[in-house]
């Protein structure tokens, strides 16, 4: 399949409690979709290993799934960047304020592409992350100059299992509505 577009990526907070037996539990903040995005990608990062005796491979073990991932938007406001760093931020007076201490925050990810099929058919299809988090945003800043060109916000970061084991969804959709719905339904972003 050809991916033709990509109309939108979000991203929803995770709270992380850990009992006293070590069991995790979850609990997924309000997300948020944008169009602001350019491209979305996954890396496959697994440790496997195998086991050989008597000439053969015994066993396989592909490991526990992880993923790189990089997120390219056009725009990135201060609160986003700040909510996914784990760093402080004053809406008062728009400051971003970064320290030694902030931890990224722990975020479920997802982005809605749109492809065709062999047949031509239109497909969209969610590729979703149930955890993962981020990287600090580096920041590049070029003079004007003759010609036009365009910065971007580049996010890296990495996806891994939640508490449940699970790592990834992939579903296509026949239907744009309906896709965008399960967008929304993955990243807990409530109607009405």
């Amino acid at each position: 399949m050809a991916y033709i577009g990509l109309p939108y990526y979000g991203y929803c907070p995770i709270k992380i409690t850990t009992s006293d037996d070590g069991s995790e539990q979850e609990t997924l903040g309000t997300g948020k979709i944008t169009r602001a995005v350019i491209s979305y990608a996954g890396e496959n990062d697994s440790e496997s290993g195998e086991l050989w005796a008597g000439d053969r491979r015994e066993q396989r073990d592909n490991g526990s799934p992880t993923a790189k991932l990089t997120i390219d938007r056009s725009y990135l406001s201060l609160a986003d960047e700040a909510e996914l760093g784990g760093h402080k931020y004053e809406e008062a007076t728009k400051t971003l304020e970064r320290k030694d201490t902030d931890t990224p925050a722990t975020v479920r990810v997802a982005a809605l592409g749109k492809m065709k099929t062999p047949e031509r058919k239109l497909v969209y299809r969610l590729i979703g992350y149930y955890r993962a988090s981020f990287d600090p945003v580096s920041d590049t800043l070029n003079t004007s100059g003759k010609g036009v060109s365009y910065g971007t916000t580049k996010l890296t970061g990495a996806a891994e299992c939640n508490a449940k084991g699970e790592f990834m969804k992939k579903q296509d959709f026949d239907d744009y509505n309906a896709a965008l719905t399960a967008l929304k339904t993955f990243l807990n972003i409530l109607e009405g």
